[in-house]
Order: structure tokens, then sequence, then C-alpha cells
């Protein structure tokens, strides 16, 4: 009896080390030491993050044309990624409007375009074939500025107007990336509103941007 004793202790020891060893999932199934020795998915890769952006600069012959737009986005999978955006844009074009200031002698005088706009966006891209890659983004116009209109019933005979514009945009095209060290890379990028709303700064042109981008 004395040994029997004995035996049960022994092998519920046993038992209770080889339980100890044991590894659960969170669902409560068990894993064995193949699956335990075996890396864990990460949620988010740092890796396969992107960031960067573009921005806009110009100045001469009476206009001013400062932005920028930073971006950051995830490689979904080696070939498509996807992000957002936020842009800000100031416009200022001297010489704009042209007012009539004073009635008796028809005197004009010209007063300046000065126009903020901001660009919240969403966008995917998908790397056809070595560095070149198709581009889709779906980007919101914000614009605010003063414009000025004749009116002879005033004293100055003008008015003076904010004005607050806002257009959708839907950017389609395609560009070419182009490593210069790193995890960054040179993009530069051809894209087209197909939407064309006449108040679109896209309206009748091409979007041409150029910037870096780590990560992509």
């Amino acid at each position: 009896m004395k040994n029997l004793i004995v035996t049960i202790l022994v092998l519920s020891a046993c038992a209770g080390v080889a339980s100890a060893q044991d590894v659960y999932s969170s669902s409560g199934k068990a894993l064995n030491r193949q699956q335990t020795s075996v890396k864990s998915d990460k949620l988010i890769d740092p890796d396969r993050l992107i960031f960067g952006g573009w921005g806009v600069f110009g100045i001469g012959s009476g206009v001013t044309n400062l932005g920028i737009t930073p971006i950051v986005g995830y490689r979904i999978t080696d070939e498509f990624s996807a992000g957002i955006g936020f842009g800000y844009q100031y416009l200022r074009i001297k010489d704009y409007y042209s007012v009539i200031v004073d009635i008796s002698t028809a005197r004009e005088e010209l007063k300046p375009l000065n126009a903020h706009f901001y660009s919240p966006s969403v966008w995917g891209r998908y790397l056809i074939w070595s560095n070149i890659f198709a581009h889709a983004e779906y980007e919101h116009n914000i614009s605010s500025y003063k414009e000025y209109e004749n009116n002879l019933l005033l004293t100055p005979p003008y008015e003076e107007r904010k004005v607050s514009v806002s257009v959708p945009s839907l950017l389609l095209g395609g560009g070419l990336r182009q490593p210069v060290g790193g995890r960054a890379a040179l993009v530069i990028m051809a894209l087209y509103d197909v939407l064309q709303d006449p108040r679109s700064p896209y309206y009748n042109t091409f979007a041409l941007r150029v910037g870096i981008n780590v990560g992509f």
C-alpha cells in the first residue's frame, strides 16, 4: 500500500511539471513546443510604415505659392500600400482683383488674392513593376479667401467678402520611385482629377508632385 501511494505521488508530480510547461493561446487552446517556438505575428510592423510627403514652392512675377503635404501610410502587402495625408497651401496673386475706388474719377485700384487651401486625403498605391506604381487618391479641398466686387451703393464703392469653398477631387495616375539611401526614396507623380469640378485646384490641369517617402 505504501509503494502504491509513493507511485501515485510521483506520477502526479510529473503530470504537474508537464502541464506547467504547456503554453495556451488566447482562445485557451494549448500550443505544442514547436508552435511556441514560432515568432508571433506583429499587429503593426514598423518596417512597413510609410511617411514623408511633398511640398510646393514658387515665388515670382507677383505670385507666391507655398505648401506642404505630409503623409503617413502602411505597406499592406509588398505591392499595395494605403494611407492618409493632410495638405496646406498658401496662394497669393498680386493685383488679382480690379475695383473702382472713386466713382467721380472712375479711379481703379488693384487688390490681391490671398487664399488658403486645406486638403485632407486618403490614398492607395500599387507597385506595378520594379519602381513604377499606380496611385489613386480622394482629396477634399477646402479653400478660404477674400474677394472684392464693385458695389456703387457703398462708400468706398466696392465690397470685400469672405468666401469658403469645399470641392472634392479624385486623383488618378502613377509615378516613379527612386531609392536614395536607407529606406528613403524620391517619389515623382503625375495625377489627374477625373471629377473636374470647375472650382477644383486641379481643373484642366495635371497635379505634378515630387517628394521624399520613407518606407515605400
